[in-house]
């Protein structure tokens, strides 16, 4: 069975304060990269692995535009959050 994205509303991934210093101190492009491939890999390992993970990443250096995207399986709606403010989890 396949199912389509959709495009949802923008998400608030203001960080929570307690991580504005680890952000400006450690939280830099190289950081931001692994953590969305982190993320990805960490779908990946919680949904039925049938398929290899193929994580891709374009960047255009003209409009100074990155775009990472990935076959993990998607995020519940209320998870979104998690993969866009630095530092968050499940757990916090």
């Amino acid at each position: 069975m396949v199912e389509i994205k959709t495009q949802i509303e923008p998400i608030d991934g203001t960080p929570k304060k307690r991580f504005f210093l680890s952000i400006i101190s450690d939280y830099n492009l190289k950081a931001g990269l692994c953590e969305l491939i982190d993320n990805a890999f960490d779908l990946w390992m919680t949904g039925d692995r049938s398929n290899k993970l193929v994580v891709d990443l374009e960047i255009d250096a003209e409009r100074q535009l990155i775009s990472v995207t990935d076959n993990a399986g998607g995020v519940k709606r209320h998870e979104l959050s998690l993969l866009i403010a630095p530092g968050e989890s499940k757990t916090t």
